[in-house]
């Protein structure tokens, strides 16, 4: 794969790289001689602190750093914690991309969550253009600002330092190795989750919450991985760049696409005491196809047979995570 040879025999950080998107990087990564770093918290790392951030990269002095550290879930995750959640990603993501322009890092790829896109747009799809126009959703303003400020913070830092970063905006992840854990998972693992044990157990129904109707645009990992890999090589603009499929699909379509792929016969019961979160968050395509002449090759059918498959083969540990 050609992109891959921008990062060979280079040092590369990825804070973050053991979660659900950094170890599909790791492992694209290993394809090619190079330098893989992964801190981790259990090692007493900490980037909530400049401190951790600055002597843990200038130990290394990494030539790429792609950051995929955040303190994130689905809507009930941020419930009671909005505080913590917000100070933590706007610690980690500010601290991070100062410390690496300080020890000279030539290319920071900055990971950004498109919760930080705004939460109330009218518009069927979302450009790069429509970043800056309106609120964040309020139900994920604690993750979504912070993601957003760490944005115009590279471009403080490109505007007095000339320090080159990139900011990639990447829809709803799903895939193998994601959160199956009720606190953590997002509206496509969940139902995965909840049809597969329904489907076991026998169950009439399952609940699913709101209305069904918000239309999400869902990005399979190891296609995320691949678009921020090709991007980090190609692509040096500080303007913020969508990767995504460009395709919405509603929570009530997704969740009859799973059922279809595990078998499941019951039926959907509907939750309105629960959020819907944002109505339609479809993304613009046109940016990452010029720049990258590339697009997400993975359907949501697809997808979603290969995010059931390792499920059920790995059942045990996948609900935990």
């Amino acid at each position: 794969m050609d992109y891959l040879t921008y990062y060979k025999n280079k040092k590369i950080v990825i804070p973050g790289g053991n979660g659900f998107l950094g170890r599909h990087i790791v492992e694209r990564l290993k394809e090619i001689p190079c330098d893989i770093f992964v801190p981790k918290r259990k090692d007493g790392i900490d980037f909530r602190k400049y401190g951790d951030c600055l002597s843990y990269l200038g130990r290394i002095k990494p030539d790429i750093v792609i950051n995929c550290a955040a303190n994130q879930g689905g809507i009930a995750y941020f419930v009671n914690k909005e505080a913590d959640v917000f100070m933590d990603n706007m610690l980690m993501g500010t601290f991070l991309m100062e410390a690496s322009r300080k020890v000279g890092a030539k290319k920071f790829i900055n990971i950004v969550a498109a919760c930080s896109y705004p939460g109330y747009s009218q518009k069927k799809k979302l450009s790069e253009r429509d970043y800056w126009d309106g609120r964040i959703h309020e139900s994920i303003l604690s993750l979504g600002f912070p993601r957003k400020a760490s944005v115009e913070y590279g471009l403080a830092l490109k505007k007095q330092y000339d320090f080159n970063s990139i900011h990639l905006i990447l829809a709803n992840m799903y895939g193998p190795g994601e959160h199956f854990n009720p606190t953590q998972s997002k509206a496509l693992g969940a139902m995965i989750r909840k049809i597969y044990e329904a489907k076991e157990k026998k169950l009439s129904s399952i609940e699913i919450w709101g209305t069904g109707r918000p239309i999400r645009d869902w990005l399979y990992v190891e296609d995320a991985a691949e678009g921020i890999l090709r991007a980090g090589a190609i692509y040096n603009d500080i303007e913020p760049m969508n990767v995504s499929t460009g395709v919405g699909i509603s929570i009530t379509k997704l969740a009859e696409a799973i059922q279809a792929v595990v078998g499941y016969k019951g039926k959907f019961v509907y939750d309105l005491t629960k959020p819907d979160g944002a109505l339609n968050k479809i993304f613009e395509i046109s940016k990452i196809k010029k720049e990258l002449n590339w697009v997400p090759p993975t359907s949501v059918t697809e997808g979603i047979k290969k995010t059931v498959e390792w499920f059920s083969k790995n059942y045990k540990t996948a609900i935990k995570y």
